[in-house]
């Protein structure tokens, strides 16, 4: 299913609530939930018990988390609006979020268990560097590009050769970030120096977006269509030039986030579902009757 997801989402959500199916032309995120059907992901008996972390998601409407092993689950926000686009600090103490009231999208900040939430900018898709002194987030705007700003909103400053940038992930080292563009009516994935030089385009590897860095260094997570001939997607891994493209779910996935050791993959479908790193052991967390969750992130 495709879950990209726009600067302003409020209209597109209550379009694609009276029409099922249909995919809003230039929208990152067309929010259409369908039902538990034999095309959700069947989950195989896994050690889950055994993983480790906190595991931050959004349920397309409030902010949870969960206890990788499955226990703690715990609601985060209560919005009258959209509260989504939740990202762990690398310390896991606190989680930078997009706050969405009257078709703006704001980027804010709350502690780990939903406390002091505060405005930082105006955005989308925030996530911040490795050593969490700063934060990039997807512009507002038309074309936008890829921002980055100090972890307390100041120094705010686009980056050149990023228009049409969302959900950037930074590189392990903290030197580059991989985020698609949405000016064409394919997603294209690129990868950017901090700086907004060295732009390479990844187009040859076809559509794609929600890109994840893996903690090596060594692959980029995304989710794509490009084997779906409806507005369903999957979830694939390449290597950062783009090579060794290779599909990891065949049961209608999307929102990829590794594990912070590398070795286990969280994504929607839309349950929340955990994986290896090489596609095998699908399990479900018990986060059954809040619907539809969505981009998940692992600390």
């Amino acid at each position: 299913m495709d879950t990209r997801r726009p600067l302003s989402s409020i209209a597109v959500l209550l379009l694609l609530a009276a029409c099922s199916g249909g995919s809003a032309p230039h929208s990152p995120q067309p929010m259409v939930r369908p039902s538990a059907t034999s095309s959700t992901p069947t989950s195989t008996p896994s050690a889950v018990t055994s993983l480790s972390g906190r595991i931050v998601f959004d349920n397309l409407r409030d902010i949870w988390s969960i206890n990788a092993d499955g226990t703690g689950l715990t609601r985060l926000t209560r919005s009258p609006g959209l509260d989504i686009d939740a990202t762990w600090s690398p310390d896991g103490t606190q989680i930078a979020f997009r706050r969405e009231r009257d078709e703006v999208s704001e980027i804010w900040l709350m502690n780990a268990d939903g406390t002091d939430q505060h405005r930082l900018a105006f955005g989308i898709a925030p996530v911040w560097s490795p050593d969490g002194s700063r934060i990039a987030y997807g512009a507002p705007g038309f074309p936008g590009g890829i921002s980055i700003m100090n972890a307390d909103g100041s120094g705010q400053h686009l980056l050149p050769h990023t228009d049409g940038g969302e959900y950037p992930s930074w590189s392990p080292d903290g030197k580059r970030i991989a985020f698609n563009s949405n000016l064409s009516s394919d997603h294209v994935m690129y990868i950017v120096d901090v700086d907004g030089s060295h732009l390479v385009d990844l187009s040859r590897v076809g559509e794609g977006w929600q890109v994840d860095w893996s903690p090596d260094g060594r692959s980029i997570l995304f989710t794509s269509h490009r084997d779906h001939a409806d507005n369903y997607t999957d979830i694939y891994v390449m290597r950062p030039d783009g090579s060794g493209v290779k599909r990891l779910t065949h049961d209608r996935a999307y929102t990829p986030a590794w594990s912070p050791d590398g070795s286990h993959i969280v994504f929607s479908a839309p349950g929340l579902f955990v994986m290896r790193a090489d596609g095998s052991g699908m399990t479900s967390l018990p986060v059954e009757g809040m619907g539809e969750t969505a981009l998940p992130d692992w600390v």
